[in-house]
């Protein structure tokens, strides 16, 4: 025979993945093109990995480039041909020389070696299917891996694409650290798979709605249909200010429209852009990248683990998930620290700073150095204890909860909601969390004339989860006590964080002291001002303090009349440039905080010192510093704190987790932190306690961005720096969707349950066991709640009822009552997991008579002879009357009643600051030294001759 024309070198080699092609994937000639010409359109010089090649781009004047090997792409493409040819067998020839001649020739082998080689071959594919199903074992017991789990999946978009979808795919699927499906308005559209913190992400509202929900059972908890969501659902690279919803000509919209190009065009020329790719999937034949299943990853781990925290070893990560691949992460560090420099120079340029200058700086402090200079201040320990968080937020995909507790100013009365600071920082740092794999989720909890303690005592209830906690309410909260009780609570409260307490002003001298008596990890801004210094505009910043507004011209809608002035416009309130400041000292710490957290991580793992990937957990486990702090606080002298001061008869509350509900808003989880959701059934009707003649909203979705509120045109835009993405290529738009839809209040409707109509809802509580005594009443309903889903984000959507005379306020203040009177009946909470035998509440018995709408008309208890009211509402202004002399108001704990005249209830009763009359209805202390969990009934009503006349709400209610 003729010897062969080519020695194949790299046949060896390649045999078993080409079998494995064979087997599991054939990918089309159009896509290996399609590969090959992405190759080398990001250059073949980049270091490539057998395991795994990531690309990151960030355009002059930081540009960086890495790429696989076309030569890679070049041996595919032939062992692809290879595969599809009509043999599977090698072709070559043979030297006559080498051959045997009483051996037959088998395609140029001897049938000897032939034979051999078929044996061979045999052998390896055998090896080769035991090896791929042992993998597949691991990957399942280990990791999640199938279609629409291991990446952001949009299933928006179905037409263009990236190199990374294959032709069967029915839309884009996106890496675990590449931008979102992104918008102007925010990141809103997570396609990510389950990160530990999952179990607490928001639900309702306009919320992200996660790719993972379309796999769960109940239909409310799915992704609303494409056509029909609840989104405004823009494109990034649509103006906001070119919305189909303003009213403006068509030239009018075109020009916006170019004048936004352009701006993007700039920012992307002059800061750079994320353009973070992981390539597992071209590199894997199609295989998704493995992650951890967080929901069973613990199983291994005994009852000790717990699965909110995500403490895993090295050798719980499945291989080839992200966080073992030192290629992808060392690309993603250098990405990521760029995104950082990009926004940290968009506020420097912003205020006219240098970068360097001191101005802009954060300062550290020993212990001992005052806390003046740049715009904010942390302790030493307090930034290593923030830069774990975010490691470990990081490690895990987690979502990371920042929260704020305080008065009208800081809930940005006189200014539209969405302009106070903590959601003007959730507007600039969203897509930087979003960047770097976390859910950012920044709430504005604080409340108009009150502080923070009728929230505060509600412990994780009302406030969530947190990472991050700020106080800001020295205006009505001056002399510790209260302040004392928010950052006890906080730090004590809930199964997971322990959060960082942060002091925007007045709050610091019971921070230190909380330092000292138990190590709490604490910061908090300077004085000084920040204010924006344009470079094309004049602005009289005195004269032109507020620029809210109650309503722009819409094309699709016309509501009532709409006010011209802004109410709350206080001189006591800051403006909208003043809560700007306070939203870019808090951003400015934070990219401290994460640029710090990136170099730890790269330092660590690629400057040699040995540790390697996944990060050590030393760097990111957090729960065994954060539990010294718990401990700390639950053996505390409880008389001696301010606290315990203004708790002196019940001190042992300041060193105990609260729990509770309330119906004031605005409150993490609505419904679910609602003193209706613990509410039981009234056993015929099923009637349980909603919102009484709930009003009807106005509209649906995303508001408009209001144009008198923009950038001005030329001056640093910061959040749009931070959202930077590169052009995009082909036709990857999405469809514009700009009708409202029913779909958003799919969830809503848990939200709120309207009862003029005597309308009935499932129980959500637990039935005792054997028949109880006390029987649920009918005649409890919440009043004056606003309609909405109202949590304090960018995403709730709160006070649109139709009669709403300032439709764009978007602020979340209500105040929801529970009302009671002396026909309501029992009001029967079922009470999880109770161990010390507190049962609180704050409490109104100053309501007019007759007051409860709900039991208007009635002559007796439950109404168990006439028809419901015509719930009409009525406008009473009267001084607070005096309970009727037959009051007595009773509760009942297990069935066990006790009574209580007014004398003996008012007892019971303490004023805790203004407009807190906080009632202690019950304190078991034996109960409290068993330490031992248990479900309790606790019901309360009103009795006597009383009827109508005697009426009692309330408002929150705390246990433990």
């Amino acid at each position: 025979m003729d010897p062969p024309e080519e020695e194949d070198v790299e046949l060896a080699s390649l045999m078993a993945e080409t079998i494995n092609d064979n087997n599991n994937y054939a990918q089309s000639d159009d896509d290996e093109e399609d590969d090959c010409r992405t190759s080398v359109r990001r250059g073949s010089d980049a270091p490539s990995s057998s395991s795994s090649s990531v690309s990151s781009f960030a355009p002059p004047p930081r540009r960086s480039q890495y790429s696989s090997s076309p030569r890679h792409h070049t041996l595919r493409q032939k062992q692809h041909q290879q595969s599809r040819s009509s043999s599977s067998a090698p072709t070559t020839t043979s030297s006559p020389s080498s051959s045997n001649k009483n051996d037959h020739a088998i395609f140029g082998f001897s049938s000897r070696n032939a034979i051999l080689l078929l044996i061979l071959a045999g052998f390896v594919l055998v090896l080769v299917l035991v090896a791929s199903k042992l993998d597949s074992k691991n990957e399942t017991d280990a990791a999640s891996t199938t279609k629409g789990v291991a990446h952001h999946f949009d299933p928006a978009t179905k037409e263009g694409g990236s190199s990374t979808t294959s032709k069967e795919d029915n839309g884009v699927y996106i890496g675990f650290h590449d931008a979102s499906s992104e918008n102007i308005y925010g990141a809103n559209r997570y396609y990510k798979h389950k990160g530990v913190g999952y179990p607490l992400a928001p639900r309702g509202g306009l919320h992200p709605i996660y790719m993972m929900d379309l796999e769960v059972e109940d239909d409310s908890e799915k992704l609303p249909d494409l056509d029909d969501h609840e989104y405004y659902h823009e494109d990034y690279e649509l103006s906001p200010y070119a919305d189909k919803r303003l009213k403006l000509t068509d030239a009018e919209r075109t020009s916006e429209q170019t004048e936004w190009n352009q701006k993007l065009s700039e920012i992307r020329t002059e800061y750079g852009y994320w353009n973070f790719r992981d390539d597992y999937r071209q590199n894997h034949k199609g295989k998704d990248r493995p992650v951890v299943n967080w929901s069973t990853v613990g199983d291994k781990k005994g009852k000790e683990y717990n699965p909110l925290l995500g403490e895993i070893d090295p050798s719980d990560f499945p291989k080839d998930a992200w966080q073992t691949d030192d290629t992808y992460i060392a690309n993603f560090l250098r990405e990521g620290r760029s995104l950082i420099q990009r926004v940290q120079d968009g506020i420097y340029e912003e205020h006219g700073w240098e970068r360097g200058d001191a101005q802009g700086g954060i300062n550290i402090m020993d212990g001992s150095s005052p806390t003046t200079g740049g715009v904010a201040w942390m302790y030493e320990g307090s930034m290593k204890a923030l830069v774990k968080k975010l490691l470990c937020a990081m490690m895990t995909n987690d979502h990371f909860f920042v929260t704020l507790g305080g008065h009208s100013a800081a809930a940005g009365h006189g200014n539209n909601f969405f302009q106070s600071y903590i959601l003007e920082f959730q507007r600039v740092m969203e897509p930087v969390f979003d960047r770097l794999g976390m859910v950012l989720v920044s709430s504005n909890l604080a409340q108009g004339g009150m502080g923070t303690l009728q929230s505060a005592m509600a412990g994780v209830g009302i406030y969530n989860e947190n990472d991050f906690m700020l106080w800001d309410s020295s205006m009505t909260e001056k002399d510790g006590r209260a302040q004392d009780v928010f950052m006890r609570q906080a730090l004590l409260g809930g199964k997971r964080r322990v959060p960082i307490l942060f002091d925007m002003g007045g709050g610091k001298g019971i921070m230190d002291k909380l330092v000292k008596e138990v190590g709490a990890n604490v910061g908090g801004v300077t004085g000084v001002g920040l204010l924006p210094k344009f470079k094309n505009v004049t602005v009289n910043f005195a004269e032109k303090k507020y620029n809210a507004a109650c309503w722009t011209d819409r094309s699709d809608m016309t509501p009532d009349v709409q006010y011209d002035k802004f109410g709350g416009q206080a001189s006591w309130h800051p403006g909208n440039y003043g809560h700007q400041s306070g939203a870019r000292k808090i951003t400015l710490l934070f990219l401290h905080a994460l640029d710090e957290a990136l170099l730890l991580w790269q330092n660590t793992t690629t400057s040699g010192s040995g540790e390697g990937n996944p990060l050590n957990g030393k760097h990111w486990h957090l729960h065994a510093d954060e539990d010294k702090i718990r401990s700390s606080l639950q053996s505390a002298n409880a008389t001696e704190t301010e606290c315990g001061k203004i708790f002196d008869f019940l001190p042992r509350v300041c060193t105990t987790p609260m729990r509770g509900a309330g119906e004031w808003t605005p409150r993490r989880d609505p419904y679910h932190s609602s003193i209706r959701s613990l509410a039981k059934a009234a056993p015929e009707s099923g009637y349980v306690p909603g919102i009484f003649d709930l009003k009807e909203q106005l509209y649906k979705g995303r508001d408009v961005h209001i144009p008198g509120q923009r950038i001005p045109w030329g001056e640093v835009d910061v959040a749009v720096i931070a959202r930077s993405l590169p052009p995009r290529s082909g036709g990857r738009r999405r469809r514009r969707s700009l009708l409202a839809t029913s779909a958003q209040y799919r969830r809503q409707t848990e939200q709120h349950v309207s009862i003029a109509n005597n309308s009935t809802h499932s129980y959500h509580g637990r039935h005792l066991d054997g028949e109880s005594k006390i029987i649920p009443g009918e005649g409890w309903a919440v009043t004056v709640h606003p309609a909405g889903y109202c949590d304090g984000t960018r995403n709730s959507v709160c006070y649109r009822e139709k009669t709403s005379h300032c439709q764009l306020s978007q602020h979340n203040d209500g105040r929801g009552v529970m009302k009671g009177d002396g026909l309501s009946g029992w009001l029967v909470l079922d009470l999880k997991d109770v161990t010390e035998g507190i049962f609180m509440a704050r409490m109104e018995d100053y309501h007019q008579h007759k007051s409860n709408l709900r039991t208007e008309g009635w002559e007796t208890v439950n109404n168990s002879t006439k028809e419901d009211g015509d719930g009409r509402r009525r406008k009473l202004k009267a001084p607070p009357p005096p309970h009727p002399p037959t009051w007595v108001f009773e509760i009942a704990i297990n069935g066990v009643i006790q009574s209580m005249n007014t004398t003996d209830f008012q007892s019971r009763c303490h004023y805790m600051s203004y407009n807190n009359a906080i009632c202690l209805l019950w304190n078991d202390e034996e109960r409290a030294l068993k330490k031992e969990k248990e479900d309790v009934e606790f019901a309360m009503r009103l009795v006597g001759e009383g009827g109508r006349i005697a009426v009692i709400a309330l408002t929150h209610i705390y246990y433990a």
